[in-house]
C-alpha cells in the first residue's frame, strides 16, 4: 500500500481566484440560475412524473471531509428515490446513461454542464475549489483509500479539472488517476501565482467545452 501523503495546502492566490471568479460567474449567471429553477418547477407542473425538488443533494468528500454537494436536479425522482430507500449509494453517472431517467430540462442542463452551477456556492463557502479532482461519494472514496490511492483526500475537490478537460483522451496522459496526481503535484511544486494561472487556463478550456455543449 502506498504511504499516505501529506495534504496539500492551497495558496492564498488560488483561494482568491476561487472567490473572485465564483462571485463574477454567479453575478453574471444569476438571471439564468433563476430561469433554470423556474424551468424545473414549470416542467413538474405539466409533466407530473418529472416533478420534484429544484436541487439534487448528496454527500460527497472533499479533502477527506464530507460535505453536501448540490446540483440542479436533472433526474426524475423515481430514478433515484428507490436506490436511496434501499440504503445504497446513488451512482449518478450510471443513471445518466439511461435517457429515461432524465427530465427534459435536465437533458439541456447536462449538455452544457449547468446542473453543476450551484456548486459555485460551495466554492465560495470553501468546501470546494474551482479546479481540482471531482468529489466522490463516501463509498467510492473509501474503496480508493483502501487501495492506498489518496488523490481524493490530499487536495480540495474541484468543480472542474484536468480529468474533465481530457475526458476523451485521458489515456494519452496516463489515465484519470495520473491527471489528478499530476495536478496535485503541480500544486505542491509551484508558487501560488503559477497555480492560479494554471487554474485560469483550465477554467478557460472548461468554458470552451461548455460552449460547445460537450459537458465536462
Amino acid at each position: 500500500m502506498n504511504q499516505e501523503p501529506t495534504p496539500v495546502r492551497l495558496s492564498a492566490a488560488k483561494r482568491l481566484l476561487d472567490v473572485a471568479v465564483s462571485l463574477i460567474i454567479i453575478a453574471v449567471l444569476s438571471p439564468l440560475l433563476v430561469l433554470i429553477a423556474l424551468m424545473i418547477l414549470i416542467e413538474g407542473l405539466f409533466i407530473p412524473q418529472n416533478r420534484g425538488p429544484i436541487f439534487y443533494k448528496e454527500t460527497r468528500i472533499t479533502q477527506g471531509k464530507p460535505f453536501k454537494l448540490k446540483k440542479f436536479r436533472i433526474f426524475k425522482v423515481a430514478a433515484y428515490k428507490p436506490i436511496r430507500k434501499s440504503g445504497e449509494i446513488v451512482h449518478t453517472k450510471a443513471l445518466e446513461r439511461n435517457p429515461e431517467n432524465i427530465t427534459y430540462t435536465g437533458y439541456l442542463l447536462k449538455k452544457f454542464y449547468l446542473d453543476e452551477a450551484p456548486q459555485l456556492f460551495s466554492v465560495l463557502k470553501g468546501d470546494m475549489s474551482l479546479v481540482g479532482p471531482r468529489p466522490w461519494n463516501p463509498v467510492d472514496y473509501e474503496k480508493e483509500i483502501a487501495k492506498g490511492i489518496y488523490r481524493k483526500k490530499v487536495i480540495k475537490a474541484g468543480l472542474t479539472g484536468p480529468v474533465q478537460i481530457h475526458k476523451k483522451d485521458a489515456d494519452k496522459f496516463g489515465g484519470e488517476r495520473k491527471l489528478d496526481n499530476d495536478y496535485i503535484e503541480f500544486n505542491r511544486t509551484h508558487s501560488g501565482i503559477r497555480v492560479a494561472l494554471h487554474d485560469l487556463n483550465l477554467l478557460g478550456k472548461s468554458f470552451w467545452f461548455m460552449l460547445k455543449g460537450e459537458g465536462l
